[in-house]
Parts: C-alpha cells; sequence; structure tokens
C-alpha cells in the first residue's frame, strides 16, 4: 500500500511542508538515514524506497528534479538532458546524476549539491511551464543538447523531435524551425556541432535504436541508407524496412531488445506467432531479391560487430 505522506502526483515528501508534520519529518530522516523505508533526495525532501525502487531511470530523473524545484528559492529553469526528461526526449547516454538548470551570466550560481547551472541569457519565448516547472522549449532543449552532447545524443533527440509518430504534440517540430532557431543563437558555442546535427536528422527515424544505427553507419563509412522503405505484402498491406540500400539490394533490421517481448511490439501476439510472422516477412522481401541483414543493440554499441554484419552482406565502405 502507498503511503499516504508521500504526494500522489510527484511521490515525494517535502519536510515543512503544508501537509507535513514534525512527527512525520521525524520519521522520514530517521528511515532514510538507517536506510529503511524511505529514500533522502534532497534535504528535506524524501520519497520511500516502495515508490522508488520500480521506477525507471527517467522516472527516477523526473522525481530529481522535482525535488530541486521544491527546494530552490526561485524557480530554477529546467534545461538540457533534465529538459530532455521532462519533455520525453530519449537520449542516447544515461540520464544524467544532476540536475541541468539555466543561469543568466551574471548570475553567482554555481554547480553544487546535485545541481550543474548552465550561465547564459534565454529569451522568454525559450521558457515554458509545465506542471509548475520551468523548462526550456522543446527546440531549445534540442539546440542545447546538440551544441553541448555527442552526435550520437544529438541525433537520437532530434530524430524523435522530427517523428509525428513518436514526438508528443508539444516536442513535435521541424527542421526549418531548428535551424531557424539555431541562426536566432547570438553565441557562436558550439554552433557547427548542432547545426551537423540538425541535418544529420530524418523525421521517419522509428527509434533510438534506430538512430543510433544510422550514426553507426554513417560514421564506419558505408553509404547512407533509405529508411522505412515501403514493399507490398503478397497476402495484402505493406512491409516497411527500417534500413534499405537499393543500389545493393541490400535490406538492414535493427532487432531492438523487447522486439519479440514488449506489448506495444507484439501487438495481441504471442512471441513465438511473432517470430514465426517476421520469418515470413523476410522470406518475402528476400523473393524481390533482396539480401538481409540484421543487428542488435550490441552490435551498434561494438561497432566492429556492425561493421562484419554489413560488410559480410555485401555493403561497401566507401568513405
Amino acid at each position: 500500500m502507498a503511503d499516504a505522506r508521500i504526494d500522489e502526483h510527484t511521490g515525494l515528501y517535502l519536510s515543512g511542508g503544508a501537509a507535513a508534520t514534525e512527527s512525520d519529518d521525524r520519521h522520514f530522516r530517521r528511515e532514510a538515514q538507517f536506510g529503511r523505508s524511505a529514500l533522502r533526495l534532497r534535504r528535506g525532501v524524501f520519497t520511500t524506497t516502495e515508490h522508488w525502487g520500480p521506477l525507471p531511470p527517467r522516472q527516477r530523473h523526473l522525481a530529481e528534479i522535482r525535488a530541486v524545484v521544491a527546494t530552490r528559492m526561485r524557480d530554477p529553469l529546467i534545461s538540457h538532458q533534465s529538459a530532455a526528461a521532462v519533455w520525453g526526449i530519449p537520449l542516447a547516454e544515461a540520464w544524467p546524476s544532476t540536475v541541468h538548470v539555466l543561469a543568466p551570466p551574471q548570475s553567482r550560481a554555481r554547480s553544487k549539491n546535485g545541481v550543474t547551472v548552465h550561465r547564459i541569457d534565454v529569451p522568454d519565448g525559450d521558457i515554458v511551464d509545465i506542471d509548475g516547472m520551468l523548462v526550456t522549449s522543446p527546440a531549445r532543449t534540442l539546440l542545447d543538447l546538440a551544441r553541448t552532447r555527442s552526435f550520437a545524443t544529438a541525433v537520437v533527440a532530434i530524430d524523435h523531435a522530427l517523428n509525428p509518430r513518436s514526438a508528443s504534440p508539444e516536442v513535435f517540430l521541424t527542421d526549418e524551425v531548428l535551424r531557424e532557431k539555431l541562426q536566432e543563437s547570438v553565441s557562436p558555442r558550439g554552433w557547427v556541432k548542432a547545426e551537423r546535427a540538425i541535418r544529420f536528422g530524418r523525421p521517419n527515424a522509428d527509434n533510438p535504436g534506430e538512430s543510433l544505427s544510422r550514426v553507426a553507419i554513417f560514421e564506419l563509412g558505408f553509404p547512407d541508407p533509405l529508411l522505412q522503405t515501403c514493399h507490398r505484402n503478397p497476402r495484402g498491406g505493406f512491409y516497411f524496412t527500417d534500413f534499405e540500400w537499393p543500389a545493393y539490394r541490400l535490406i538492414g533490421e535493427f532487432d531492438g531488445q523487447g522486439k519479440y517481448l514488449k506489448a506495444e511490439y507484439l501487438r495481441g501476439l504471442t512471441p513465438g506467432e511473432a517470430v514465426t510472422r517476421e520469418k515470413v516477412r523476410e522470406d518475402d522481401l528476400r523473393s524481390e531479391g533482396n539480401r538481409m541483414a540484421r543487428w542488435g543493440p550490441s552490435d551498434v554499441r561494438q561497432r566492429g560487430s556492425l561493421l562484419r554484419i554489413l560488410t559480410t552482406a555485401g555493403l561497401p565502405v566507401l568513405r
């Protein structure tokens, strides 16, 4: 049973909050001190181990963000990876161990106590109030990521935002919007990095694994693939391939973790039925004269493995 003393929306207990009592304050401090049923996120902010335990990494970071917001004298402006967590923008890296915020250049704020401060001017149009938190807009968040993080992280985030099937209506935007926002920027820091990531972004990458695959394919020197190419299913309907190189009669498929396990991918099928259907699909695509190459997350992380898979399938390295 959930602890009635924690906020059902945030999962947090605020010492000294409107609903707090001295007895409850002592209880949470004691339980957190001895590592029992409570966990201290920040001074005066607690949650229960029951609530925290099953939370995925992004939700844990969101709780840390709310803890920072609840304990700052002035409302902080959440930015960078932390803003991505609020907007639901995926990253190609672990969620940060600190909460990222923006502050004016003249601010005396320093990075400490679990907060990373970026001092830079922010136009009012780049600030959005979400559920009582000030957060950089999706476009500004993407540009901040593209300026400061890796190329892979920027591409994963931008691909997500460009895809109307994956991005929420609040996050979805076009590359024209990103380019305009970049042109408005007065700071040259990271401009070239951001422009490169925007140019590489695509609106039809279905998930972060496909985006990371495309980055790896490019950086290994292979030809650029087509994405989501349509093929007719001889029994009716259509197939869409993850990657395709028509000049080499090669189709590439990224088999992400959970493809044959998670309900959102199975769509009512059992894992065995999903495997059988995929085999029929592959046979149909091969019957058109195509070769098939498959890889998974570990192959993308270990570039040598992906290099072997694609070269064995007949794809040349051009760069």
